[in-house]
C-alpha cells in the first residue's frame, strides 16, 4: 500500500528497524522522522547515515523522558538530532486552501482509512491495533 502511494522502500517496524537495515544491507537514511518518541528514538538514531537528521516529533510511546540517556553513545557520530513540537502559528501557515484544491483536482492522493460509528468503537480499536485501517481512523458520533 505504501509503495503504491510513492514510497521507494517500506520497512515494517518490529522495534528494531536498525537491525533490519543492517541485515538487509540497505543504506541508512538521510532523514528519519521519529513519530513514536523516546521509546524508539535510539533505534531511529541508528537508522540515520552520517550527516543525516533525525527529527523527533511524536510522543505516542507513552514515555515523555529518556531514562539513562547517554548522548555520546546513543547519537552516532555525525548524526543530527532535532525536534518539532508545532504550535498555532505553524498550523496557520499550512496552505489549507491549496491542499483542498489539490484534493478536489485529484492531484494530491490521500490514503483513505476506515470510518466507524461510535457503536463500532471496539472494531475501530481492533483495526488500529492490528494496523489494518489503511489510513486514519474516523469515529462518527
Amino acid at each position: 500500500m505504501l509503495n503504491e502511494a510513492g514510497a521507494d522502500e517500506v520497512l515494517v517496524d518490529d522495534g528494531a528497524i536498525a537491525a533490519q537495515i543492517t541485515t538487509s544491507g540497505a543504506a541508512r537514511f538521510e532523514k528519519v522522522l521519529e513519530l513514536i518518541g523516546t521509546t524508539t528514538l535510539e533505534d531511529s538514531l541508528l537508522c540515520a547515515k552520517e550527516g543525516g537528521i533525525v527529527c523527533m516529533t511524536g510522543i505516542v510511546g507513552n514515555a515523555w523522558t529518556l531514562g539513562k540517556f547517554a548522548p555520546m553513545g546513543a547519537i552516532p557520530t555525525g548524526v543530527y538530532l532535532t525536534s518539532y513540537t508545532g504550535d498555532t502559528e505553524d498550523f496557520m501557515r499550512t496552505p489549507l486552501n491549496e491542499l483542498a484544491q489539490k484534493i478536489a483536482r485529484g492531484t494530491l492522493k490521500l490514503q483513505d482509512g476506515k470510518t466507524f460509528h461510535l457503536d463500532e468503537i471496539v472494531e475501530a480499536h481492533r483495526a488500529m491495533e492490528e494496523n489494518n485501517a489503511g489510513g486514519k481512523i474516523v469515529v462518527l458520533t
